[in-house]
Order: structure tokens, then C-alpha cells, then sequence
């Protein structure tokens, strides 16, 4: 973990200078004018708008009310305040990543996602500005809270959906080739240094809420990772959420979901996504009666939009993607900042009983290291 960590230090201190430069804009300060090139509207339209900070977290978000505007209101995504949110978020690219979605690939996706009205800025300050689904009654959820299989259904038939319109895209190879994937992996040894310590600290935190057999397989995982890395970049890919649980997530009326927060886009297997939703976002007893069935649902809705994927292989990838998840929630529950304590317990203790429940450590032993 050292080495990773001296490694990372050039890069961290770059990207503290360039947070020094540029600092978070609040949108609420914006003058009329630069607020109407922003939206593209008549500055006409913007008298009497207001703006409502809903909440601070890994980004700040705001409601803007529009009363004189044909769209009654808007919802703003920026920067967070807290330094070192904001560094993840440099390191990562994750603003890039989430105006580069809205810019190239959102007009071409059919699936429910928000719509950009304007974005601006670069990796250390940004604005994007959607649609307020609050306006299309959506209702949303976290990790802490119980999904049902109704709803869990309707997440499968929209992430198939993503992935059989994106699947082995000739578009991954020029116009999208900045998507992250397992080829190029940005800021490796960040990465590294992170996972090692998310998985000593998310450990030793949440220790006496998680199973006796997650320490061992917490280091099986680390010693076992770069071979994993080399799996995910294999076989067929399609451009993927990465962040898949249902706080990412909306419902609208009819049941549908909808696909938020697109900071970790990648084009990897399309069973990542799926094993990071039904592990992290179900309910263990759900997930236990129902992962074969959901599976199974989504190769059959790939089909469906003209893409085959073996079920035996769908399942192998499940446990292969297992691992990710895992790790995905000990980062966020070693975080102080990424999520709010109950939310990041839940998903950590989730992840940890799949990892049994799949046996992973005979997994990882036989099929990876073996």
C-alpha cells in the first residue's frame, strides 16, 4: 500500500493546486445573463427564478424555479464544498466523465434518463443542469431501504436495455474511446492505494456488523485483484452505468426506472452492473430467492434487443463482477463523506453475505488464481 500511495502523491498534489484555481461554482450567484447562456433561453424568461439547495453531498444539488420559463423548474448539479469529495471526484474525472454522457452518448441512449438543458466547466468546477423529474412524479430510494423484486425487475429491463443498444459499440473505438475501461484504467496507482486502504478501514469499521468470513476474503480479494482486472477486460463489453444501485436510480408512475449520475460510465461486461444493482441494492433474503430469476430475466431482455448472451455465462460473470461490488461498497463505507453511515452499512453488509453466498473464496482460488 505504500508504494501505491508514493506513486499517487505527483498526481494528488497536481489536482490540489488545480482546486486551488478553480474554485466550486455556486449557481445560485450566477448573474442573469450568464444564467441564460447557460440554459439557452431568453434572459426574459429568468426573471423571478429562484433557486433551492436541496442538498450537499458527492455533489451539490439545486432546484431552480422558473416562473416566467415554458419549464416550470430545472435541477442543478455542482461541485461539493468538502476538499476531499472534491479530490475523489478530480482523481477520478468524474465530472468529465458525467458531462462527457450528456454531451455525446445521452441524445443516443432510448432508456429513461434525465435530459441536459446545459453544462459547463471542467474537473475541478462544474454546473449541469437537467430536467426536475420531480415534475414527472419520480420517486427515488437508497441503498438502505428495501427493493422489492416489482421494481428490481423493472431495473434489470432498463439496464438490458442500455447495454443491447451499446453492446460491442464501433463508437467505444473513436467518438466514445475516453470511456473508462479495464485497457486503460486511469490513475492505476490511486486506485490501488484506495482499494487497499478501503477494504483495511471498511473492515475494521463495520466490524461487528459483518460476517466472521469477511476478513479473509477481503485480503483473498486485494491479493487476488490485478487477475481480476485482466477477466473484466475480456470478451464482449458495452458502454455500462459502473455505479448501478438504486440511489442512482428513479421510478416514474407506469414503474419504469431511470438511470441518474453517470460519473463512472465504462465500457466493460454488462453483468457488471447487474451484479452491482442486485448485490449492493437487494435485500439479502430477496436477492437469495431471486438473483437466478433476474439473471435470467436479463439475458432474455438482451435478446430481445438483438443481443445473445450465454445464461452459463451470465452466471460465471455474476461472480466474477461479485468482487467489484464489494469493493465498490467497502470505498464508500470507509468514506466519511461518499454517504450517509447507514446507507454505506447496508451496502457493505450486503455485499459481504453475497460474497459467502457465491463462495467466492473457492471462486476466486480455483477459477482466477488456480
Amino acid at each position: 500500500m505504500l508504494a501505491a500511495l508514493v506513486k499517487t502523491t505527483p498526481k494528488v498534489l497536481f489536482h490540489t493546486v488545480g482546486m486551488g484555481l478553480y474554485r466550486p461554482l455556486d449557481p445560485s450567484s450566477l448573474q442573469q445573463q450568464a444564467l441564460a447562456e447557460l440554459l439557452d433561453l431568453p434572459c426574459d424568461d429568468l426573471n423571478n427564478h429562484r433557486w433551492e439547495c436541496v442538498n450537499q453531498g458527492t455533489t451539490n444539488r439545486w432546484r431552480i424555479e422558473l416562473p416566467e420559463a415554458a419549464v416550470s423548474s430545472l435541477f442543478v448539479k455542482s461541485n461539493p464544498w468538502d476538499f476531499s469529495t472534491r479530490l475523489f471526484g478530480a482523481m477520478f474525472q468524474l465530472s468529465i466523465n458525467e458531462m462527457g454522457f450528456y454531451r455525446q452518448i445521452r441524445p443516443h441512449l432510448n432508456i429513461p434518463s434525465p435530459r441536459c438543458h446545459g453544462l459547463k466547466g471542467n474537473a475541478y468546477r462544474y454546473l449541469i443542469v437537467l430536467e426536475d423529474l420531480a415534475t414527472r412524479n419520480a420517486c427515488f430510494s437508497d441503498i438502505s431501504s428495501r427493493c422489492d423484486l416489482q421494481r428490481a425487475e423493472f431495473v434489470i429491463d432498463t439496464l438490458a436495455a442500455l447495454h443491447a443498444s451499446c453492446w460491442q459499440d464501433a463508437r467505444m473505438g473513436n467518438d466514445w474511446k475516453w470511456i473508462n475501461r479495464q485497457q486503460y484504467r486511469r490513475n492505476n496507482a490511486f486506485l490501488t492505494f484506495l482499494r487497499q486502504y478501503a477494504c483495511q478501514a471498511a473492515v475494521k469499521r463495520y466490524r461487528d456488523l459483518l460476517p466472521d468470513e469477511t476478513f479473509q476474503l477481503a485480503w483473498q480479494l486485494n491479493h487476488s485483484y490485478p487477475l481480476l482486472e485482466q477477466r473484466w477486460g475480456q470478451g464482449e463489453r458495452t458502454l455500462v452505468h459502473g455505479d448501478a444501485h438504486i440511489g442512482n436510480m428513479y421510478f416514474l408512475p407506469s414503474g419504469e426506472a431511470g438511470l441518474l449520475d453517470w460519473q463512472v460510465l465504462g465500457y466493460e461486461h454488462g453483468m457488471r452492473d447487474v451484479s452491482y444493482f442486485i448485490i449492493n441494492s437487494l435485500p439479502t433474503d430477496v436477492r437469495r430467492r431471486h438473483q437466478q430469476q433476474l439473471i435470467e430475466r436479463y439475458v432474455q431482455r438482451l435478446e430481445r434487443g438483438g443481443t445473445v448472451l450465454d445464461q452459463q455465462m451470465a452466471l460465471h460473470q455474476y461472480r466474477l463482477h461479485a468482487a467489484y461490488a464489494w469493493v465498490s461498497a467497502a470505498v464508500t463505507a470507509a468514506s466519511n463523506t461518499l454517504q450517509e453511515r447507514k446507507i454505506a452499512a447496508a451496502g457493505l453488509i450486503r455485499a459481504s453475505r453475497a460474497l459467502i453466498d457465491l463462495d467466492i473464496g473457492v471462486f476466486l482460488e480455483k477459477d482466477i488464481n488456480g
